[in-house]
């Protein structure tokens, strides 16, 4: 049976406008999770973390007709839909003995036989083209594609379910908020990021580092609440009528900072730089927000990152006074890792 796909590619703020002939409800299917290995070996990569970060909100649309791949791309006409075994479609025994060892450690059984949607795009320039994806699998509750090197992209039916089970995946589903990340209230923060991303920034370990590593969830975290804030060019909020409102300012081409200004009746009172990007060719260097909902409070920290290895430079927690003032309450510098690998923080 041929089902036609309705090429649909998304980008920026164009939203998709899907046309739907389906006889039957369309099955809607939501990212779930990367798979933590591939299935070539090899030493996990940066090229999960940008899979996560690409369709950690991708939804897919399926009907008899059509699938919609929304927020991506989409796999044009020509695609096949066949039930086959899995023997007869990876052509050799070992090929299928690796592809079951990955989906059993995904939980996801491979089964006897299995539904295939094949992808025979061959333009390069397409997201969805077989130089980066291969087909679309479907098993019980989740579709799958696999990538060219490896990887499974995983979406389920069952959302919140899944996504419960998913916590190791840093925080995806944590609600966007751009008043910044919560987890930078707990200044435990500084001495869990030292000791756990002291790792190559390379793309090369020999463990899967990241899943521990505090500033991979908020380097994907922020750079969404960006992206936002971006859209929204203006964004402000008033309490007992001073107003509270985002500025950013571009130093150069890779080094920019947000403000966060503080206004009584119409008078600008205080202003604190609460978001820093600079990238150099040697190393990159961030600074990550919070700002309580009750803005009284905001915590800072800077960090930076290197082809050696990642630390905190500063936290900090900021009080802001019934003037409409910062003060600063609490702040720990970090210094050098040392030739032991040790990086010391003091309060100050």
């Amino acid at each position: 049976m041929k089902i036609k796909f309705l090429l649909n590619l998304v980008l920026f703020f164009i939203l998709p406008i899907n046309i739907v002939y389906a006889t039957e409800p369309p099955e809607k299917w939501y990212f779930y999770k990367v798979s933590k290995n591939t299935v070539l070996g090899g030493e996990p990569t940066f090229e999960r973390e940008r899979l996560i970060y690409r369709y950690w909100q991708t939804k897919l649309t399926i009907t008899d007709k059509e699938v919609v791949i929304d927020k991506a791309c989409t796999i044009p006409e020509g695609a096949m839909n066949e039930i086959v075994t899995p023997l007869s479609y990876w052509k050799s025994p070992e090929l299928v003995d690796k592809y079951q060892k990955i989906f059993s450690e995904e939980k996801i059984p491979l089964e006897n036989q299995i539904q295939i949607i094949k992808n025979d795009l061959n333009d390069k320039d397409s997201p969805c083209s077989k130089k980066d994806f291969t087909d679309l699998i479907k098993i019980g509750n989740f579709m799958v594609f696999m990538t060219k090197r490896g990887y499974l992209v995983i979406f389920s039916k069952n959302l919140e379910k899944d996504r419960l089970s998913s916590a190791t995946y840093r925080g995806l589903n944590q609600p966007l908020n751009l008043l910044g990340h919560p987890m930078l209230s707990d200044k435990k923060i500084v001495k869990k990021i030292n000791k756990e991303c002291d790792y190559p920034d390379d793309g090369y370990y020999e463990y899967d580092s990241y899943n521990k590593c505090p500033l991979t969830e908020l380097g994907i975290y922020f750079a969404s609440v960006i992206n936002k804030l971006d859209a929204e060019k203006e964004y402000s909020f008033e309490k007992n009528k001073d107003k509270f409102y985002f500025t950013k300012n571009q130093i150069k081409e890779f080094e920019y900072e947000i403000y966060l200004n503080i206004e009584k009746n119409n008078k600008l009172i205080d202003r604190l730089p609460i978001y820093k990007e600079n990238i150099l060719e040697s190393a990159a260097f961030a600074q990550y927000y919070y700002i309580d909902n009750e803005l009284k409070n905001v915590w800072l920290l800077n960090m930076v990152e290197s082809d050696i290895s990642q630390r905190v430079e500063k936290w900090r927690h900021y009080k802001i006074n019934n003037t409409g003032h910062f003060k600063l309450l609490e702040s720990i510098s970090c210094e050098h890792r040392n030739r032991k690998g040790i990086v010391k923080c003091h309060n100050g």
